[in-house]
């Protein structure tokens, strides 16, 4: 039986926030090789940009998955949602796939792990890659901002989204066995 092609693929998957942008790096779908969260504080449109292209540079990537910023469920602010169109266009300008999921959409991939909100799917991730677990943020009481860590899971969130339906889609095709 041969694996199917998503499990050779390097994908990069980025989700940008007000202070920089979160990151991870998978090969397949169960080997994570590396992961973090780049600050910027000046130019962060520009310098944004820069460090994802460094990514790119350094890891070659298939696939690069986003967050579609219009998309429904998402709350991203509009130089947020231009960095996604930047992103999704230097990707395309060096001949990557870009993939891009709603919130609504990553929600539903978890949903049949019984995680719904932004923490449960945290936990669901952490506990799938126990080397993120020392990572993950405390829940988020209203009150509190959210942490800068939380950005890695949502990066990885969005990656898990893309082999998700990958997969079903896959089933699809194939038909059901007789």
């Amino acid at each position: 039986m041969s694996k199917s092609p998503s499990e050779h693929r390097r994908v990069l998957a980025i989700d940008p926030t007000s202070r920089g942008f979160g990151f991870v790096l998978l090969e397949g779908s169960h080997r994570l090789v590396d992961w973090g969260v780049a600050h910027t504080r000046e130019d962060k449109h520009r310098r944004c940009l820069a460090r994802v292209s460094d990514l790119i540079d350094q890891y070659d990537p298939e696939v690069i998955v986003l967050e579609d910023g219009a998309g429904r469920g998402s709350r991203r602010c509009g130089r947020v949602r231009q960095l996604l169109k930047e992103i999704q266009g230097l990707a395309m300008n060096l001949d990557i796939t870009t993939r891009r999921y709603s919130r609504s959409e990553l929600r539903h991939a978890f949903a049949e792990a019984g995680a719904r909100t932004k923490h449960e799917i945290a936990k669901a991730i952490a506990g799938r890659f126990p080397e993120l677990a020392s990572r993950l943020p405390p829940f988020r009481k209203p009150w509190m901002s959210e942490d800068d860590r939380m950005s890695i899971f949502d990066a990885l969130g969005l990656a898990l989204t893309m082999l998700h339906f990958e997969h079903r889609s896959s089933k699809a095709s194939r038909g059901p066995h007789h």
